[in-house]
């Protein structure tokens, strides 16, 4: 612990910004001592300060720190929120629109689903014309490879075949996708964001459906996606919704259109997941974050939050 305090004295000058998906009960347990460490030895501030000190428009303390929830899962309200309100730590949600306003389900949770409840064992698929895959689907652990690797291949593809290839794989694999996820993958609804943000936490926009933005194909698609989701969260929750979220996150997901469009739409702040520490001559609209999310492990979420495994 002491070459950690060294660490924190060092990099007092930089902001962290941590990121989680989801919470249940058994994360929830982990998560408590973890946030009595930050509460001990870092600053809690919201996302507004930190992004107004990284404007010049203010300062920040020794160690800041904020918290970010992408997606906008029910079970953030239920867990993860009131474990960060009890060690005073201040959140930030960003949500799908779509996904909020009951219109779709986020497209992994679906690709998830399909995999579970297909009662078949092996799938050839074409994610790219002349690329065939083979997947066994035999066992929960091949399920779980077989996941992945369409994951991550859907992330590289055009947007448009991304979302043909879901609409194909579920019927491939005999199975009929309800238009709403069961109660584990539910989004909160609009009520339960403005209570939370009546409650302290920033609501920001993590666009209109959660495609990989540099895949998409055309300008409209991107106002769409993100002046259109910000406009739209604005009308259901009765307020500014300042800051976004770049689903995927990581360098190849983000075009500079993508990062141009979002500065049109009048966001202050936009987050990556390009992970590490940042200083105050950051670009507020590709801030870096720290996956703190979903660590059990005590020790390796502390050494996390200073910078080190990003």
């Amino acid at each position: 612990m002491g070459g950690l305090a060294a660490l924190r004295l060092l990099q007092r000058d930089k902001f962290g910004v941590l990121v989680f998906h989801e919470f249940d009960e058994a994360y929830g347990a982990s998560l408590e001592p973890i946030c009595e460490h930050i509460s001990r030895h870092f600053e809690p501030v919201p996302l507004s300060k930190i992004t107004a000190a990284v404007r010049g428009e203010a300062s920040l303390p020794p160690n800041a720190v904020t918290v970010t929830v992408d997606d906008g899962y029910r079970n953030f309200m239920t867990i993860g929120h009131p474990i960060f309100k009890r060690h005073r730590i201040p959140t930030t949600l960003y949500a799908v629109a779509s996904f909020a306003d009951r219109r779709l389900w986020l497209w992994t949770d679906r690709l998830a689903f399909v995999l579970a409840k297909t009662s078949k064992k092996l799938v050839s698929v074409e994610i790219e014309k002349g690329g065939v895959l083979d997947l066994d689907i035999s066992s929960a652990a091949a399920r779980s490879a077989s996941f992945y690797t369409l994951c991550e291949g859907l992330k590289l593809v055009p947007n448009q075949r991304r979302l043909e290839f879901l609409s194909d794989f579920a019927s491939l694999c005999g199975v009929e996708v309800p238009s709403q996820p069961p109660p584990d993958r539910e989004s909160l609804s609009w009520e339960e964001m403005q209570a939370l943000a009546a409650d302290g936490v920033e609501i920001g926009c993590h666009t209109d459906s959660h495609p990989i933005l540099s895949r998409l194909s055309d300008a409209s698609e991107l106002v769409r996606e993100i002046r259109g989701a910000k406009e739209l969260m604005e009308a259901r929750l009765k307020r500014k919704v300042d800051h976004f979220c770049y689903p995927n996150g990581r360098e190849i997901d983000i075009s500079d259109a993508a990062v141009a469009c979002v500065r049109e739409a009048g966001f202050a702040s936009a987050v990556t997941c390009t992970y590490g520490l940042n200083t105050l001559r950051a670009d507020p609209l590709r801030i870096r974050r720290l996956p703190v999310g979903g660590i059990t492990d005590f020790a390796y979420a502390t050494e996390t939050l200073v910078g080190i495994h990003c």
